[in-house]
């Protein structure tokens, strides 16, 4: 594993711990460049115990995967 993936993967598996613990997130986006085929195979909203894992195993991007976890939110207002 490269660093670049390695460091990708422990970053988006800690944005995707605090997504899980918030309790005003109610879903999970996955969100990637519109270019991209891999992207495109994980690009969706997805309940926030079946999440895809990133970085997309197997994207050969120049630079590597750049998906990111984004919340959906159920409460937009203190």
């Amino acid at each position: 594993m490269t660093d670049h993936v390695a460091y990708k993967t422990q970053q988006q598996s800690e944005i995707l711990g605090r997504l899980r613990a918030n309790s005003r997130v109610d879903l999970v986006r996955v969100g990637g460049p519109q270019d991209c085929g891999t992207a495109q195979t994980v690009q969706g909203v997805y309940s926030k115990t079946d999440v895809p894992v990133l970085p997309v195993n197997g994207c050969s991007r120049p630079g590597g995967c750049i998906c990111a976890y984004e919340p959906v939110l159920n409460d937009i207002y203190p």
